[in-house]
């Protein structure tokens, strides 16, 4: 019945993407407009709210903060045309650009800066992602409300020049605020409340504006005339269209109708690499793919659950017979490639055979009280793409020797990211990837000092002691090792199972100049363009795209 119910939304979800990305094809700019996937339907462009990948996609390309990324994802300048860093690693002193502004033309000052730091931490604005700049001085306090805003160690010596003071050295600083440390307009802010971000109310100050959103259709952004590097800007719109199912997405990639897929169905990636080739991107990168369990309520309150669970799941038939892209098995929480963190194989049982695993399995789910006389019956939440769907069954199939019953609730995208926010699931599939190459970024799944990342609700004292002071050291190798030592405890507890790390499996249009493959997996649109329509292998003669004769809505 389940399976059944997860294929009838799939086919109904089909009919509705396919009615809205007909109506983008329709509406198209006349120029060079990019139509590039969005893995779920948008929730907020706040960018002090947003906390999933489908919302910073486009806040991304909406608004730029002290710092931004280039073409390669290497963190650069952006507001700020330079900063300084104190001796001690503490204060850091942005000298912004001269003549910013924001869309509608009011300037752009370090007081702005300031009013969006007081914002993003005030109890009100209720931030789910504040925690990853807790680093700011004061901010945890205010953020609890155990201080006022104003608190907040940011201040502006003059118009031109803001000033963060942080609670310890912190080298990732400036990688956390390309996405973190955002502005918001303060003038449009204050007059229209909850409303701002509305298209027509918001005003933006990175290379787009919000132009129009179609929820399950698409999002619509046009070329920001007063960003500060408008003239490097190719493209004049970008549209971001929600599809969650690949197999409908690479339909409409097949049909010419989008120029950049993010997601691919596991099981076609061999007939992919014949059929495209080159277009076909698999690169590795610093993502974390993982199932949380909920240590709040339910089973999976007890260890030995979480514990056994973990165990039985054969990471490498997942990585070779379902994902197919070549996907290393982790049982660590911090991925490879994170610069300084050292490799480890973090769960005792990591080396063990898969028989020996399932044996102890069975062993701590008896301690538990779980046997065929009470079976462990679980709910395992999961977005409803096949990709997900194909783990979800093979997960089941693993523990199914446990005696373990499992109820898979399939949603989508939007829906199963409330749910589990809500603490509504035992199990639930979860992905991370840190907006900076540093460990502590992924600690933050089992950060018990109120991250707001940290979805399964674990909390070990000795792993926030941890933690705080590796915080409080300026010493790399002793905050490495003490990162390394938390990381440790976390996996012997298991709030999480690490399964992989992500490889991007993506189709980029040979249209498309200005791609450049990188570890974060960020391509913002503001450095990509498009070649000529002739040169497109992928455009369909019965659906041609940026024919001058379409014109917007």
């Amino acid at each position: 019945m389940i399976g059944a119910r997860l294929r009838a939304r799939g086919r109904i979800c089909a009919l509705l993407v396919l009615v809205g990305i007909g109506t983008v094809h329709a509406s198209a700019h006349a120029e060079l407009v990019l139509r590039r996937l969005s893995t779920g339907d948008l929730q907020t462009v706040d960018p002090q709210l947003w906390v999933y990948g489908q919302d910073g996609n486009v806040v991304q390309d909406l608004f730029q903060g002290l710092t931004t990324v280039d073409a390669a994802a290497r963190t650069v300048p952006g507001q700020a045309e330079s900063w300084t860093v104190s001796p001690d690693g503490r204060t850091y002193t942005f000298k912004l650009r001269p003549n910013l502004a924001w869309s509608d033309g009011v300037p752009i000052t370090s007081a702005d800066f300031v009013y969006s730091f007081r914002r993003l931490f005030a109890p009100a604005t209720a931030s789910a992602s504040a925690s990853l700049l807790y680093v700011v001085k004061n901010a945890r306090e205010v953020a609890q409300g155990r201080m006022p805003p104003e608190a907040i160690g940011v201040r502006a010596p003059d118009a031109r020049t803001v000033v963060v003071e942080l609670e310890h050295p912190a080298p990732y600083f400036t990688e956390i605020a390309v996405h973190r440390a955002m502005p918001v307009p303060r003038h449009v802010v204050e007059k229209f409340g909850r409303e701002w971000t509305r298209p027509g109310n918001i005003v933006t100050n990175g290379p787009f504006t919000f132009a129009e959103w179609r929820p399950g259709a698409y999002v619509k952004l046009l070329r920001n005339p007063r960003f500060h590097a408008a003239s490097t800007v190719k493209l004049d719109a970008v549209y971001h269209i929600p599809i969650e199912d690949p197999k409908i997405a690479l339909l409409r990639y097949r049909a010419g109708e989008l120029d950049l897929v993010m997601s691919l169905p596991s099981e076609q990636i061999d007939e992919l690499r014949r059929e495209y080739g080159p277009q076909l991107h698999l690169t590795r990168q610093i993502g974390l793919e993982y199932l949380a369990f909920n240590v709040r309520s339910g089973p999976t309150r007890d260890a030995r659950v979480r514990r056994a669970l973990s165990m039985a799941i054969d990471r490498a038939l997942l990585s070779a017979r379902v994902l197919r892209a070549g996907e290393p098995v982790t049982h660590c929480i911090v991925p490879p490639d994170i610069p300084g963190h050292p490799q480890t194989d973090c769960a005792d049982y990591s080396t063990w055979t898969q028989p020996r695993r399932v044996a102890e399995a069975r062993r701590l789910l008896a301690e538990a009280g779980y046997d065929a006389a009470r079976p462990l019956v679980l709910r395992y939440r999961l977005n409803n793409t096949d990709t997900q769907r194909r783990i979800g069954l093979a997960v089941s199939a693993m523990w199914q020797p446990l005696g373990v019953r499992l109820e898979l609730i399939g949603a989508d995208m939007k829906s199963h990211q409330q749910a589990v926010l809500q603490g509504d699931f035992d199990v639930a599939r979860g992905a991370w990837y840190a907006e900076d190459r540093d460990a502590m970024s992924y600690l933050a799944l089992v950060d018990g000092r109120g991250s707001g990342v940290n979805v399964s609700g674990y909390a070990n004292p000795e792993v926030d002691r941890l933690l705080s002071e590796a915080d409080g050291t300026a010493d790399a190798p002793r905050r490495m090792s003490l990162m390394t030592r938390a990381e440790l405890t976390a996996v012997r507890d298991q709030p999480i199972a690490p399964l992989y790390v992500y490889v991007s499996r993506k189709l980029v249009s040979p249209r498309i100049a200005g791609w450049v493959d990188n570890v974060r997996g960020v391509n913002v649109s503001r450095y990509l363009s498009l070649r000529d329509v002739s040169t497109s292998s992928t455009s369909s003669p019965a659906a041609p795209r940026n024919n001058p004769a379409r014109r917007p809505e």
